[in-house]
């Protein structure tokens, strides 16, 4: 340890009371024996402490003293602004998401199934926060929780789809690679395509899908994932500390685990696509130990969100905002994590950041509303007592209204047009509304629920803008559950409207109709969607899941009417709606109709790119050669932020050799 020597006016105590002072950090940086005075050390900064020290030993000086910053990195316990000062330790950082995976399936959590000893094993060594909830039921909202620390309403990743996380958020993977960590993702599912922004600081994010004859596939699973992980792991030189995330996406819908876990769980798939995953993160596991010992490693294991599996007439998840789709599995191990150790205290996804934070000496950005859930290591109480989550899916998809939430360890209450006031700790399935019974309660949490969100007078409601994807991405969410007509472009969310719980019947004819298990026929499809569409004809996803059974049955013309009638009912989302009777007509040889429908389309969304490049081909196919080839230039121009790094060059060559092709072009074709 490197000191200053003592002036020539210091006497003998000042050197001895320096000394003291030394010998107090050093027993600090021993661990558990100095827990008290890392107590008093929380509260007062260096100075304060030496001064305090100087008065205890008689010691008196007229000079100041600037004493050394301590070597070893102080707790952030909580918001930011509470380190003592910024030095880092650079241990290695594994995050592993779990997509759509339930608290109540791991062993450790009292599963009667033993479908996750690698997790077990991850959870003995570590803690398990028991009580831990997500931000929203929707992978890139939760997401974005974690890794900028902030709610949905201040990060502004509100739904699967038509958000993207904006660049003036810092992440905890651009901190980390500002601060000299190597960074890398993997990632299981095109749900968190680099497109929606949560590669910033990542120097090698891995979101490639597997290819197939009808083009990139929407998912992979873990296998694959991990494969990809441990090679790269393997070529850690270890001169810089890594920060790993590696995200798998098994537990979700279509649930179809592979051999042998199919056959083993027939009756549950859910069950073992869980063991599966928890198979293939034990290799990871493996890897990372052989590669960065436990006592060099922060390991988090979370899931993004849970999964319905029909409670409460849901059957996935994004609609509602129950337990069953909010409480989530978090497990964290590594240096200054007791063993074996498990918290009740409610904990958040927006937790995460400051957390490791706090266990890695780095200071929390400003904007961060989580906490260091470090003090409850210590048996401490932690600023955790209010979460907020939102499902927004409701209202930009479905024309119902949108869901708030706010929750603490006892109670959740959730805005809706028929509001909800649930006791978890008499009534955790959450089965009876107990509003009526405690109007206090709810009055207390709504208010807490409006300073959270900030939520605006009941005559100036938020306003949500959505960005709109490529249709090629939009194929890939489809695939994987996420359907929309076509969010619109502005929304207000006011609360009001359709209450989703009036609609479980409308769920259950969706999932009926369109479920992998079920093989319905499209005669069979159709009659229960058209049942679907007469009992709430103002859901934009029925008309735009109807008129997809009609144009792969081959009858143009009788989707062409379910897309009309869905405009004469004036439902909220029709950009897909128009760009469908646009393709449609096209492919008639009805080009000015083809003209209009892409038009109109683009006028509610100037994004659609595949709509541009369409509405040119049908403008070049008339003989509007200037007016396509504007549209081609404009496209040529537009920096692509829907498209790939790897499939960009691809793209900008199509379209310019298009651009040429137009300009030979004199005559309608």
């Amino acid at each position: 340890m490197n000191t200053e020597q003592p002036g020539r006016n210091q006497n003998k105590s000042v050197f001895i009371c320096g000394f003291i002072f030394f010998a107090l950090v050093l027993l600090v940086r021993s661990g558990r024996q100095g827990i008290m005075l890392l107590r008093i050390v929380r509260w007062f900064s260096i100075r304060s402490c030496l001064l305090l020290l100087l008065v205890v030993c008689g010691c008196q000086t007229s000079k100041k003293e600037n004493p050394q910053k301590a070597t070893t990195p102080s707790r952030a316990h909580s918001g930011p602004g509470q380190a003592l000062s910024e030095v880092w330790r650079h241990l290695n950082v594994v995050l592993v998401t779990i997509d759509t995976l339930r608290a109540d399936r791991l062993s450790c959590s009292g599963y009667h199934e033993k479908l996750t000893p690698n997790l077990d094993r991850l959870a003995a060594r570590g803690v398990l926060f028991e009580n831990a909830v997500a931000q929203a039921p929707s992978t890139p909202p939760s997401h974005a929780s974690m890794f900028t620390g902030t709610y949905p309403t201040v990060h502004q990743v509100r739904n699967a789809g038509g958000f993207a996380l904006d660049k003036s958020h810092e992440t905890l993977a651009e901190i980390l690679e500002e601060k000299g960590w190597q960074t890398a993702a993997f990632v299981g599912s095109s749900v968190l395509d680099r497109v929606y922004g949560l590669n910033q600081g990542f120097q090698v994010y891995d979101d490639r899908m597997p290819k197939s004859a009808a083009g990139e596939e929407p998912s992979r699973r873990a296998g694959p994932v991990v494969d990809r992980a441990i090679q790269w792991l393997q070529n850690q030189s270890g001169q810089k500390p890594f920060f790993l995330w590696v995200h798998v996406y098994d537990p979700h819908a279509p649930h179809d685990p592979p051999q042998p876990f199919k056959r083993k769980y027939k009756k549950s798939p859910y069950d073992g696509e869980v063991a599966y995953t928890d198979r293939e993160l034990g290799r990871l596991f493996d890897a990372l130990d052989k590669k960065s010992p436990p006592e060099r490693t922060l390991t988090a294991v979370l899931g993004d969100h849970g999964e319905s599996l029909s409670e409460h007439g849901e059957y996935y998840h994004g609609v509602f905002l129950y337990d069953s789709t909010l409480h989530i599995p978090w497990i964290m191990a590594g240096p200054g994590i007791p063993a074996g150790q498990h918290v009740k205290a409610q904990v958040r996804t927006i937790d995460l950041l400051p957390t490791l934070f706090a266990l890695l000496g780095g200071k929390v950005p400003a904007a961060c509303q989580g906490v260091s859930l470090v003090p409850a290591l210590e048996g401490q109480p932690i600023d955790t007592a209010y979460s907020y989550a939102e499902a927004l899916y409701p209202k930009l998809n479905m024309g119902w209204a949108e869901l708030r939430a706010v929750r603490t360890s006892r109670w959740k209450y959730v805005r809706a047009p028929r509001p909800e006031l649930y006791d978890l700790e008499g009534d955790p399935g959450e089965k009876v509304n107990v509003i009526d019974q405690h109007p206090a309660e709810a009055q207390m949490l709504g208010k807490e629920l409006e300073r959270i969100a900030s939520l605006g007078a009941p005559d100036a409601p938020e306003k949500v803008q959505t960005k709109t994807i490529s249709a090629a991405t939009e194929r890939k969410l489809e695939s994987l559950g996420y359907v929309s007509a076509g969010a619109p472009k502005y929304v207000s969310l006011t609360g009001q409207g359709i209450d989703p719980k009036d609609r479980v019947h409308i769920l259950k004819l969706m999932e009926e109709s369109g479920s992998t298990e079920n093989k319905r026929t499209p005669e069979q499809r159709v009659r229960l969607l058209e049942k679907a569409r007469k009992e709430d004809p103002t859901n934009p996803v029925i008309y735009y899941l109807l008129g997809q059974v009609y144009e792969k049955s081959q009858q143009p013309d009788r989707a062409l009417e379910i897309y009309r009638t869905a405009l004469r009912q004036k439902v909220t989302a029709t950009s897909k709606i128009y760009a469908r009777m646009g393709i449609i007509y096209g492919e008639q040889g009805r080009l000015d109709e083809a003209i209009s429908a892409f038009e109109k389309t683009l006028e509610m969304d100037p994004t659609d790119l595949e709509s541009h490049d369409k509405l040119a081909l049908a403008y070049l196919l008339k003989g509007r050669i200037a007016e396509a080839e504007r549209i081609l230039k404009y496209l040529l121009a537009v920096d692509d932020e829907n498209s790939q790094a790897h499939n960009r060059g691809r793209r900008a060559d199509t379209l310019s050799a298009r651009c040429s092709w137009i300009r030979t072009c004199s005559k309608p074709i």
